[in-house]
């Protein structure tokens, strides 16, 4: 009895690793794959498809000075008349629904937006196909300087119906992309132990923070805490005296008040910023003040008077030091737990609200005799099915799942990740597969189905082995799809697209109409012979056959292997 329990849960938890395992390769083949085939080469791109936005450019020119990453546009006459850019591999990191997407910005001689399009996109293609389309998220983009789009907040930007999680990934990556410019640094040297003996005369050591490269720590002899500075650079980069940026230091002691700056590489003229380095007032500026204090002021009026001499040079200097305060102000107080917290659910709006009840009232269904009642047989599924369905467009599919695997999760997709939660770990857990039997949209659609339309018919039994292999076979698809590349938009396996039908190709259309056709004939047609996602949940499920092998693990071990072998071949 205790020795087949055991039995049962040891193989469990290995067909659950395997499935994780699979998921790891997934993740670390495509960082491969992306390293060695990033985004199309800007030296290399069609001049036609610059001209389209900027039509005096007649050729793409050297690296662009004006941008770090991005090349001039040069017209027949050889002068520049505009700079492009991509936003990879800064905004990889931004997930849409599926993957992130890699955008080309053209901008004319003054770094305003001339045009702005997708360059390549790992994201769903039909997503991105309806981001395309939306003229008017395009124009949110067009005049605008660079400055001011790294400012632009994502969450407020306009997001394309059908495609939110799509065009807000969009939007997120453009800013990362600019702020991630100016997170380069100019300034190729890290300030010195002779640098802070400005501040810290009697400091004998200095280590970087290693959670955060701006910040320097000071140590005294026997390794005695000194005190701490905030390195300017990268934050106020785009600060500029009179004719560029400075870097500067700014020391507070262990109290956390300021103790001191240091003027240390600039771009300005000398012998300007000579005369701000060697100025002992200045020097003294905002001493006494904590890095919360610096961070209220205003960096367009900080107060300080400037340097003789070097006005210009010491006020963006001035203002340079609170803008950096203001930058490392803000990631602090977010580490807070209570504020993230507060931030997360700050985030979440009433139609997100409204899904994340639906979920939760068909978790509490699944465990409770709600499920046996007229409730749980036509209530819930016909809410599933407008809200989760028609009106989120929250179902899993290989497109998501492997697409998370691959590029990491969306974190705005608050609703589909709470679906993928209760899908993955309560059937592992709780031997109810909760998402296919009460949360699936096109679940719900075919139980409807069953319940009104009554289908009494079932597949003839030469097509059963076929129906039955099918799930995994398509599951097979994806997963070597996902691993190998290939070039076949999972989307195309299923027709969940469907639910949102502004956005959904033809292919998943016509799947849709199909299997509610053929459901409306077989009961349960396409859940129990074609969702390769339900079959994945499925197999995950604790059961009390757990403990035996089948020809499905022996799919995903094939799985596994073809995706180890890649990994190490290509190592």
């Amino acid at each position: 009895m205790w020795l087949n329990l055991i039995t049962m849960h040891a193989m469990h938890a290995a067909r659950v690793a395997v499935v994780v395992a699979i998921a790891w390769l997934v993740h670390a083949e495509h960082g491969r794959h992306v390293g060695r085939q990033s985004a199309a080469d800007l030296a290399s791109l069609p001049v036609a498809r610059v001209q389209k936005h900027l039509q005096e450019a007649a050729a793409i020119g050297g690296p662009s000075a004006a941008v770090e990453g991005g090349r001039d546009l040069v017209d027949s006459a050889g002068n520049r008349v505009g700079t492009i850019l991509r936003t990879s591999p800064a905004g990889d990191a931004v997930i849409g629904f599926s993957g992130p997407t890699d955008l080309l910005v053209i901008c004319n001689s003054d770094l305003r937006v001339a045009g702005m399009e997708v360059l390549s996109s790992r994201d769903t293609r039909d997503h991105v196909h309806a981001v395309e389309r939306d003229d008017a998220f395009w124009r949110l983009f067009e005049g605008q300087s660079l400055a001011e789009l790294a400012g632009l907040e994502p969450d407020k930007a306009h997001a394309v119906a059908g495609a939110t999680l799509t065009s807000l990934a969009i939007s997120e990556a453009l800013v990362r992309r600019l702020g991630g410019t100016a997170a380069a640094g100019r300034f190729e040297h890290a300030p010195t132990l002779r640098d802070l003996q400005v501040i810290f005369p009697d400091a004998v050591e200095i280590t970087a923070d290693p959670g955060d490269p701006a910040v320097i720590r000071v140590l005294a002899a026997d390794a005695i805490p000194l005190g701490w500075a905030l390195r300017t650079s990268p934050a106020a980069d785009r600060v500029i005296g009179y004719q560029g940026p400075t870097d500067a230091v700014v020391g507070f002691d262990p109290a956390g008040q300021v103790a001191g700056v240091a003027v240390l590489a600039s771009y300005d003229n000398e012998p300007y910023v000579g005369y701000v380095r060697d100025d002992a007032a200045f020097r003294g500026v905002y001493r006494g003040m904590t890095l919360e204090e610096l961070a209220g002021i205003d960096p367009r009026h900080t107060g300080v008077e400037g340097v003789s001499g070097a006005t210009m040079t010491s006020q963006a200097v001035a203002q340079g030091i609170v803008q950096a305060a203001r930058a490392h102000a803000a990631p602090a107080a977010a580490r807070s737990g209570t504020a993230t917290f507060v931030k997360l659910l700050q985030g979440i709006d009433g139609p997100q609200w409204g899904a994340l009840g639906v979920i939760a009232t068909g978790i509490v269904t699944a465990f409770s005799r709600l499920r046996g009642t007229w409730f749980g047989r036509l209530a819930l599924p016909i809410a599933v099915l407008a809200y989760l369905g028609f009106g989120a467009g929250a179902l899993l599919s290989q497109a998501q799942l492997w697409g998370w695997a691959q590029a990491g999760v969306a974190r705005g997709a608050v609703v589909l990740i709470a679906l993928t939660l209760a899908a993955l770990v309560l059937p592992i857990t709780t031997r109810r597969n909760v998402y296919c039997a009460h949360l699936c949209a096109h679940g719900a659609a075919q139980q409807l189905l069953v319940r009104f339309v009554r289908p009494k018919r079932s597949f003839p039994e030469w097509l059963k082995p076929v129906l039955v292999g099918l799930p995994w076979a398509l599951l097979a698809v994806a997963i070597l799809t996902a691993v190998l590349h290939w070039p076949l938009n999972l989307v195309d396996l299923e027709p969940f697209d469907a639910y949102l039908p502004a956005v959904a190709g033809m292919t998943a259309l016509i799947l849709f109409a199909a299997s509610l056709v053929a459901s409306s004939f077989v009961p349960m047609a396409y859940c129990r012979h074609g969702c390769p996602t339900g079959a994945l949940l499925d197999h995950l499920r604790l059961h009390r056959r757990a403990d035996r092998l089948t020809w499905r693990d022996g799919v995903l071990l094939g799985c596994l292997a073809v995706a180890a072998a890649v990994h190490w071949w290509a190592a």
